[in-house]
């Protein structure tokens, strides 16, 4: 009887954690604050989780931007990067850099700054290029979800507080198994939700900025003397299409008109052909058969 008893509440636990994940998915957010684009970069784990309990929830944005700048030397642009980063409490995540045969080098970087500078240093960032080439910002709310998972979070410690209860009241090696392979499987899904969480705080408290610096001479078109591969081609690939629209402008003709029109003309000829040498044959016949014998002389 103690063994049925431990597994009916082992499956209501089921059913209660069941529902309060539905719950969860269900709290809404406020309007204002979903609305907000102020990150809550400085809140630690603890203290989100507390302002979430109590309803005063700091908005969480992900920030990401990309830049591709020209600029007049690629390394010492590096080293104004480094500056700029530094300047707003940020780091440097990568770099990587490429030397070409020329002794020009491009340099690629993966940038963190705090989510409150991320503007600054964009803005920063543009001013040591010559020229941008490529400028995008990007921008996620992640509240809803770190809300649900708090919300999940508090349902699965609960459960796993109750198992823990049954285990030590079990008498059965069973039942005892059977909780524990439970209780196993709730802690590692209560990690699960802290590390989720825990990303999404140290994704909207630093943002990301992906930085790539091009000289100004590898920017710029080659050009020998006049001559610009480039227009060459461009003019080559123009010709290769007007040559293909050319081909298939005349396989439609040929197709939709010229074939039928030889076809008519064809079976128009044929059928003269055939009237024509079918009307001579029988005049020929005709005088043949209507050509009197020739009598032999009388002397």
């Amino acid at each position: 009887m103690k063994r049925h008893w431990i597994w009916a509440l082992v499956a209501a636990m089921l059913v209660m954690t069941g529902c309060g994940a539905r719950v969860a998915k269900e709290v809404p957010v406020d309007e204002g604050l979903m609305s907000s684009t102020a990150p809550g970069s400085d809140a630690s784990f603890s203290e989100v989780s507390q302002n979430a309990a109590a309803g005063d929830i700091t908005p969480m944005i992900v920030y990401n931007g990309s830049l591709e700048l020209v600029v007049s030397d690629a390394l010492q642009a590096q080293e104004g990067v480094q500056r700029v980063i530094e300047s707003v409490n940020g780091y440097v995540v990568s770099s990587e850099s490429y030397r070409y045969e020329q002794g020009l080098v491009t340099v690629n970087m993966t940038l963190r700054v705090p989510a409150e500078k991320f503007h600054e240093a964009m803005a920063q960032l543009r001013k040591l290029a010559l020229e941008v080439n490529h400028d995008s910002t990007s921008s996620e709310d992640v509240t809803q979800e770190y809300v649900d998972l708090e919300s999940r979070l508090r349902a699965l410690e609960d459960k796993a507080a109750r198992l823990e209860e049954l285990m030590q009241e079990a008498e059965d090696t069973e039942a005892v198994l059977a909780v524990y392979r439970e209780l196993s499987a709730t802690q590692q899904e209560i990690e699960q939700v802290k590390g989720r969480m825990q990303y999404l705080e140290r994704s909207s408290a630093m943002a990301t900025i992906s930085v790539t610096l091009t000289p100004d001479e590898l920017s710029q078109p080659v050009e020998v003397a006049g001559w610009r591969p480039q227009g060459t081609a461009k003019r080559a690939v123009e010709a290769l299409l007007n040559t293909l629209k050319f081909l298939g402008n005349a396989l439609i003709w040929i197709v939709i008109y010229v074939v039928p029109v030889l076809a008519v003309v064809g079976g128009v000829v044929y059928l003269v052909r055939k009237g024509w040498s079918r009307l001579f044959g029988r005049r020929k016949r005709a005088a043949k058969t209507a050509e009197p014998l020739e009598a032999p002389d009388a002397r």
